[in-house]
């Protein structure tokens, strides 16, 4: 059978308490069905109950539910995992001191939010061409090719934090031991991660308004036969 989610129906809210949330959820699937939990795509909980309390990273967190048959709730499918939503972007380059000997290390800029303007007044991150002071760009340390004559280019890499969907476009620069900043080389990509929460009112904290409507101001069938009936509204999630 492997893992399947055609038989999860529903999934309620989540409940908090600490670094472990509550999860349940509801499936057609008979009595005695074994059910597995991922946590960002690590098995987390296998069992044959429709709850778990589930110890869970700080930061946004990906949660898969499904079912799987007789003696595989131990098996790992975290391969098979229906794909989701990538809500970070990892920049990768190449450099080194044939660029210029005196390279410290590279600055990372973005937009302020997704289609946006890079904003070289805002650093991401720093990251330092030679950590540990040894330089690695001589002859033989590096990929045939890379680099200038006799110096080979180091690899670089840097992972944003999760943003929100839409385009972002990154820049690396480079700088040397003086500060100063070289040329900048820009990317860009589109993340299809979830949209963010929704806008405050303002002047408030409060996401979510409701107001409660009596009997006999509802439409016919709404709330149940003498019983009041709620309207919500929000505003819609920032760009």
């Amino acid at each position: 059978m492997a893992f399947s989610q055609t038989t999860i129906l529903s999934v309620l809210p989540p409940q908090y308490r600490g670094n472990q949330v509550y999860l349940s959820w509801s499936s057609s699937s008979p009595s005695g069905t074994w059910y597995q939990v991922y946590v960002n795509q690590r098995l987390a909980w296998s069992g044959t109950r429709c709850s778990a309390w589930i110890a869970i990273p700080a930061g946004p967190v990906r949660i898969d539910i499904g079912a799987v048959g007789p003696g595989e709730q131990d098996i790992d499918f975290a391969a098979s995992l229906p794909s989701g939503p990538g809500r970070r972007v990892q920049l990768s380059w190449q450099s080194g001191t044939y660029k210029g000997s005196d390279l410290a290390g590279f600055r990372i800029y973005g937009p302020d939010s997704p289609g946006g303007a890079i904003n070289y007044t805002q650093i991401l991150a720093a990251i330092t061409a030679y950590p540990t002071g040894i330089t690695t760009s001589g002859f033989g340390l590096g990929e045939f090719g890379s680099g200038g004559f006799g110096e080979a280019a180091s690899f670089y890499s840097w992972t944003s934090g999760p943003l929100a969907a839409g385009t972002w476009t990154f820049a690396v620069v480079p700088y040397d031991v003086a500060g100063n900043e070289g040329a900048a080389q820009t990317t860009t990509t589109m993340v299809n991660g979830p949209p963010r929460a929704p806008a405050t009112f303002e002047g408030t904290s409060t996401r979510l308004n409701y107001a409660m409507i009596g009997f006999g101001q509802t439409g016919f069938g709404i709330g149940g036969f003498g019983l009041p009936a709620a309207t919500l509204s929000w505003n819609p999630s920032p760009t």
